[in-house]
């Protein structure tokens, strides 16, 4: 199958929330794909920052759009792997032109597909002034750190522990949402309400909508991290030179490795692996964006994680609030379909170990998969992964070369990657033998005690 060539078209007559009309021209489709960006809810806290923060933003922008407008299914011969060809409206085309093989890769990376990405410069303004009957106010930012912030469980520990240890300082929360993707929104409003509760006066936020107009046809978003980093460094971008962008994310989701060969490629996200932090830093730092990029669970679990949080008494009190559901809101097969998250998907079943490490493992789920009545049907193919790699128990060299399926690692770093995933087994074996029926510990190869 050809590569596809996506025309941008900005059409700055038809404004809406003074962002002009961005369209997608996908080959093949009737009408053009347009650009849902909310950026009243910007302008309103960071109305102006460097051109070159402003393209980044741009730019992730269009590529979350694209991934979601363009069907895997429909345009690659795998029903995975894209052929992407963009160019990218910025203000600074030279400035980006230098930089577009590397950031080509590292969109290819993670997404999984080949782009292309070219830049031309600008020729319209993509902020559009629109006529004011009454002044709005404008509340400026303000944090001494920007952190990514989902909705889900590390996000809501990282965010505690910056402000534990630092216990003067003020954190700005970045979260996105898009439309058509219920939850995400409401996960980060309720927390961020806790947050700012327990902490006053210390916590600000923005929360940015960032999607298609219409729906897309693509459900994998595996480019929502980069616009996450897009938003972020707007931020702090606003906030000052030097300000870190901190991604709270427990290293074994991070690593992802593919739990068996099968898995490889579309179950094995790669949007907060260490090569892809690292490949976004690089980015920032060609273009001469003064952010460190810093993921300070780089090398835990996620029940290392819940176990060193600085606030136990917090986290109790809102980590029901949070999601780590990589199918939530899809709840139409669920057993229990008022239940916040699925049960059965990778994220779900680790947040359930990591959980069970600290005693909270409490929750109601659209399915509990120990329970005993269970039928096989009902066990998804994530579980059954879980289950037959707990069984192998990998051992350090074998892990070593499944973390290198899903991405390169440096070699100086390798032993603290493989025992993030050893520790990892640990936790699941810890859960499994504690709360698993005995049909699910004997799939595990976890003997009774």
């Amino acid at each position: 199958m050809p590569a596809m060539k996506i025309e941008i078209v900005v059409n700055p007559t038809a404004t809406a929330h003074e962002f002009a009309d961005v369209e997608l021209h996908v080959p093949g489709r009737a009408k053009p794909h347009v650009l849902d960006v909310g950026f009243s809810e910007i302008l309103k806290r960071a109305p102006a920052v460097s051109s070159k923060a402003f393209d980044f933003f741009t730019i992730t922008a269009v590529v979350y759009g694209i991934d979601k407008a363009v069907s895997r299914e429909d345009h690659a011969d795998d029903d995975w792997t894209r052929d992407l060809n963009v160019t990218i409206p910025v203000s600074d085309a030279q400035c980006w032109r230098a930089i577009a093989p590397a950031l080509s890769e590292c969109v290819s990376f993670v997404t999984g597909d080949n782009w292309r990405i070219r830049f031309a410069e600008s020729q319209r303004t993509l902020v559009q002034k629109r006529v004011r009957r009454r002044r709005v106010r404008f509340i400026p930012l303000f944090g001494d750190a920007a952190a990514l912030f989902s909705g889900g469980l590390d996000s809501f520990v990282g965010a505690i522990d910056w402000l534990t240890r630092n216990s003067k300082g003020k954190l700005l929360l970045v979260g996105h949402h898009d439309r058509a993707v219920k939850g995400p929104k409401a996960d980060q409003l309720a927390l961020l309400g806790l947050l700012k509760r327990r902490f006053p006066m210390r916590v600000d936020s923005l929360q940015v909508r960032v999607g298609l107009k219409e729906k897309g046809d693509e459900i994998s978003f595996r480019s929502r991290s980069l616009l996450f980093l897009g938003l972020a460094c707007y931020a702090a971008e606003k906030l000052g030179p030097g300000v870190p962008i901190i991604v709270p994310e427990n290293g074994a989701i991070a690593l992802n490795p593919p739990l068996t060969a099968s898995r490889r490629g579309a179950c094995s996200t790669r949007t907060a692996h260490p090569q892809f932090l690292r490949q976004v830093q690089a980015i920032l730092d060609a273009v001469e964006l003064d952010h460190r990029i810093e993921n300070p669970y780089e090398f835990a679990t996620k029940g290392e994680l819940l176990t060193r949080c600085e606030n136990a008494s917090i986290l109790r009190e809102g980590y029901k609030l949070s999601v780590s559901c990589a199918k939530s809101g899809h709840t139409y097969h669920w057993k229990n379909r008022k239940a916040k998250s699925c049960g059965r998907c990778v994220p779900c079943l680790f947040r359930r170990a990591a959980l069970h490490a600290v005693g909270l493992d409490d929750e109601v789920y659209g399915y509990d998969v120990v329970d005993a009545s269970m039928s096989s049907d009902e066990i998804a193919s994530d579980l059954n992964a879980v289950l037959a790699f707990v069984r192998r128990r990998p051992d350090a060299n074998e892990i070593a070369r499944i973390l290198t399926a899903n991405g390169p690692v440096p070699l100086d770093k390798q032993r603290d990657y493989v025992a993030v995933i050893e520790r990892l087994i640990d936790e699941l074996i810890s859960w499994l033998g504690g709360k698993a029926p005995r049909s699910i510990r004997e799939l595990a190869g976890i003997k009774a005690n």
